[in-house]
């Protein structure tokens, strides 16, 4: 019963985040939703603050980066350690995911851990790039002012 009042509470936020003059209107900037199952699993290989493109801040935003997998057919994902390979599922790095309607949002809804929705904004989805932003405070250090970051994600070749 927990799981359906978790995905009624997702899918009540996505109607939220989506504004009402915004449906059935084209999305020029649309993402490719498809291209999420063009690889089995996707590895972190950039962090950045908005508006810094050019700095790598990887090291100080370590709980993003990783190896993630997305199942299209069941809307499950799971994130993993990028060195080490381990599972990060017990502290809130699987469950279920969706993308909004007008495919500007992807939505994550962890099963175990710090059970929290996580909204992200869609950037980039290609065959070769899986790109998403989301406010968190600098350095993921809490009390400290929000930045928003972009996370980058490539196809992983790797085990």
């Amino acid at each position: 019963m927990q799981k359906h009042t978790i995905a009624s509470t997702c899918f009540l936020l996505a109607a939220l985040l989506c504004a009402p003059g915004s449906f059935a209107q084209p999305n020029p900037g649309a993402v490719d939703i498809l291209a999420l199952a063009s690889s089995p699993r996707w590895l972190t290989t950039k962090v950045y603050i908005e508006g810094e493109p050019q700095t790598d801040v990887k090291a100080d935003y370590s709980e993003v980066v990783g190896i993630s997998t997305w199942d299209l057919e069941t809307n499950r994902y799971e994130f993993f350690d990028a060195v080490t390979g381990v599972s990060k599922y017990n502290k809130g790095g699987g469950g279920y995911f969706f993308v909004t309607g007008d495919q500007k949002h992807h939505i994550l809804v962890p099963e175990f851990g710090p059970i929290k929705t996580v909204v992200r904004r869609l950037e980039a989805l290609n065959k070769t790039e899986f790109t998403y932003s989301r406010e968190v405070p600098r350095d993921m250090v809490e009390n400290n002012p929000p930045v928003r970051i972009h996370v980058v994600h490539t196809p992983y070749k790797g085990e």
